[in-house]
């Protein structure tokens, strides 16, 4: 019968020797004690980080898709009105209901007594901006 080895030994029964020296851990009972770090604490700081960051970046693209419509259904109203006029950038028209299409106008409000649907300005990319 085969002599058993202690649990302490490390022994290869297959290729009969002693493999403790090739181990890249301690395998002796006076050998350091191997702890395993506790990430837990890590991995949910990192997710409440990252949780916090996509938050704050999901809010900065809803924000930019609701400016992103408002520009864009504005400039398609304004497009879509009549005017008779080339419109300079950067000045400032006025849209009015009228009686079957919106029209743009310069004259403002005040000195007129149609229904004002805003006040918008031509940028630079030919957008209109509400004002």
């Amino acid at each position: 019968m085969k002599e058993k080895k202690p649990d302490a030994v490390v022994w290869d029964e297959e290729e009969q020797r002693y493999f403790a020296k090739l181990l890249p851990y301690a395998s002796s009972l006076s050998g350091p004690i191997i702890d395993v770090p506790n990430v837990d604490a890590f991995k949910k700081k990192g997710v409440d980080t990252v949780s916090k960051q996509f938050q704050a970046e999901l809010k900065d693209l809803q924000d930019r898709i609701k400016s992103f419509v408002t520009t864009a259904s504005e400039t398609q109203k304004v497009y879509q009105a009549h005017f008779k006029f080339e419109p300079i950038v950067g000045e400032v028209y006025h849209l009015y209901k009228g009686k079957e299409h919106d029209f743009l106008s310069l004259v403002e409000p005040k000195e007129w007594d149609k229904e004002h649907l805003g006040s918008f300005r031509l940028n630079s990319e030919y957008k209109w901006v509400r004002q």
